[in-house]
């Protein structure tokens, strides 16, 4: 009887410790990762285990130009951001020169003092740069001005690359990135994959102009004909419409 009452203890606790086991390996984040989304563009995708969610996915974009290799977006920290570049310079052959970073928070500049210790170029909106030291980022190396409706100038942009202020919407400061040649637009957090049914994070949101951000990445994209967002899976222009009602029903819900 003993030994039948232990072996039931040892086979209950094996199976809470294969259990705990799993559920440890479901919560960690997963590495960083790249896969192709155009010709000379990439996506990465990396992760932060965020609760009660989990590991939580956020994009970015790896695009090659004549005038070298560009990151947009880190990934969540500096370690993963690290791994993140290895990555690049082993799929590409060559590391990133600079660093477009689309608004301040820490899925998008979580990294930046990776890209300082790499040497790496990075820009961002004036805006970004005000707000990063108070949520805990570090700024990126260059803060452009730009006025709601205006593209970011400044030389260290590739000519292929186009990176637009539409004004606020997930952020005071977010901006968005378009490739020419590959018709491909990073949307990050200001379009909503097509599986979403809410705006997420909304804490540091303008929801009464959200609408009308898209609206203007719309129009000053109109060739644009895959939409990425930071949160989901790549679309087409359908995105704009989708995240332009989300952000109507969530403004008239104020």
């Amino acid at each position: 009887m003993r030994i039948a009452q232990a072996l039931r203890r040892l086979a209950l606790f094996s199976a809470f410790a294969a259990a705990s086991a799993t559920l440890a390996a479901a919560q960690e984040a997963p590495a960083p990762s790249l896969e192709p989304a155009g010709e000379n563009v990439w996506i990465h995708k990396s992760y932060a285990v965020i609760e009660p969610w989990g590991p939580v996915l956020s994009q970015g974009l790896v695009v090659r130009t004549e005038a070298g290799v560009t990151l947009v977006d880190t990934a969540w920290n500096d370690a993963d951001t690290e791994a993140l570049l290895a990555l690049i310079e082993d799929a590409l052959g060559e590391k990133p020169s600079l660093a477009v970073l689309t608004h301040a928070h820490a899925d998008k500049m979580g990294g930046s003092g990776a890209l300082e210790k790499a040497v790496i170029a990075s820009l961002a909106h004036a805006l970004s740069n005000a707000d990063a030291p108070v949520r805990g980022l570090a700024p990126a190396r260059r803060g452009e001005p730009a006025a709601p409706g205006e593209a970011l100038s400044a030389p260290e942009i590739p000519d292929d690359l186009v990176v637009f202020y539409p004004g606020p919407g997930h952020a005071r400061d977010n901006i968005v990135v378009y490739h020419r040649p590959s018709k491909v637009l990073f949307g990050g957090c200001l379009i909503r994959p097509a599986d979403a049914s809410s705006l997420g994070n909304t804490a540091d949101a303008d929801i009464a102009n959200w609408a009308n951000a898209v609206r203007a990445v719309a129009a000053r994209f109109p060739e644009a004909e895959t939409v990425i967002p930071s949160h989901g899976s790549a679309g087409g222009r359908a995105l704009f419409d989708h995240t332009i009602a989300l952000a109507e029903t969530a403004a008239n819900e104020q």
